[in-house]
């Protein structure tokens, strides 16, 4: 998959989170996907993915968590449903690989996937 840089000043990439946060987007990145028009359900699902990979190697080990616990509670609602159903596939997937250090543990009586920090050697 191609992957496009874009060098910034500080106060640019400052206001560019802030338009992010502000348009409930998971990234940069997806703020840029978005304002071009191409930004679907797959690629902000992607983008959610991606960022709740970085934040789940960030929680302590052997704290349980879900995929929406990863996010503040504004920001996960702020997401598309499709977008969020597709990621959590898609951070699943990833975990399964078990390369990052994020293992699943169990799934709640509503079908929700927990999953656990399973160790910090284990992340880069």
């Amino acid at each position: 998959m191609p992957t496009v840089k874009t060098p910034m000043d500080e106060r640019t990439y400052e206001r560019l989170v802030a338009m992010r946060k502000k348009a409930g987007l998971p990234s940069v990145s997806a703020l840029f996907l978005k304002n071009c028009g191409v930004l679907d359900d797959r690629a902000e699902a992607t983008e959610i993915a991606r960022r709740a990979l970085v934040l789940a190697k960030r929680k302590p080990r052997g704290v349980e968590y879900r995929l929406r616990d990863l996010f503040l509670q504004k920001t996960w609602e702020k997401f598309s449903k499709g977008a969020r159903l597709r990621a959590g596939r898609i951070f699943f997937e990833q975990v399964a690989s078990a390369v990052h250090g994020v293992r699943a543990t169990r799934k709640s009586s509503t079908n929700h996937q927990f999953y656990e920090t399973a160790a910090r050697a284990a992340q880069q």
